[in-house]
């Protein structure tokens, strides 16, 4: 009887120590958000890699990130994504085809939130997801943080987001996804250049350049 009362305290107390956010990994992200609040503009590449456990594929691509505020773009092999603020342009080269749509609503934004909401990449631990330290730790002579992000909606189909952030530019230089059905997504950012000069127009889709493309606009 003692022991069935002293385990019916000690699992609230466990518990309520994992819902409360680490000290230690919010120290360090709050570094994070103040340092890439003080960027006006951000070039970023990156590559991404995908594992599949339970076949052991892998896949690998490369592209591009640019961030202005609230306008980003997003370029990847097979298609190219802008959004200028109000509209969403996503133009497929190998089709010739241009879709132009509203952004998503929170609610229906899709989990990979890479592509369905590129500008905030790097600030994602801000809400939604609850933060644990894991260590520190060298790759390349760099010294690197690893914490972990728990999404607090556990209808997600991820478990887990690890960051690994540079210990001493306090950037994000990857992101690894560890989806619920055995997929690895790892997000490494290569190059990182800030308030260089983007034109707003990077950020929209120029149908003069692209004479041949069909325009489909489904913005309804």
């Amino acid at each position: 009887m003692k022991k069935v009362i002293l385990i019916s305290l000690f699992i609230p107390m466990l518990l309520s120590g994992f819902s409360q956010n680490d000290p230690n990994a919010k120290a360090i992200l709050d570094k994070v958000s103040a340092k890439n609040k003080t960027y006006k503009t951000i070039r970023v590449n990156f590559t991404i890699n995908t594992t599949t456990s339970q076949s052991d594929s892998k896949s690998v691509q490369k592209g591009s990130l640019l961030l202005k505020g609230d306008k980003y773009q997003i370029a990847l092999p097979n298609n190219e994504t802008s959004f200028d603020g109000k509209d969403v342009y996503n133009y497929l080269p190998e089709v010739k085809e241009v879709n132009i749509t509203k952004p998503q609503s929170k609610a229906k934004k899709s989990d990979d939130f890479f592509i369905s909401n590129p500008k905030d990449i790097f600030r994602i631990y801000e809400k939604d997801f609850k933060y644990k330290f894991i260590k520190e730790t060298t790759i390349e002579g760099k010294g690197i943080y690893e914490i972990d992000l728990y999404p607090i909606d556990l209808q997600k189909k991820y478990s887990r987001i690890r960051l690994q952030i540079d210990k001493n530019s306090n950037q994000i230089s990857s992101i690894k996804t560890f989806l619920k059905d055995g997929q690895h997504y790892l997000i490494t950012f290569t190059k990182f250049v800030t308030n260089q000069e983007i034109p707003d127009s990077a950020f929209t889709f120029d149908k003069t350049k692209h004479p041949d493309v069909e325009i489909i606009d489904l913005r309804f």
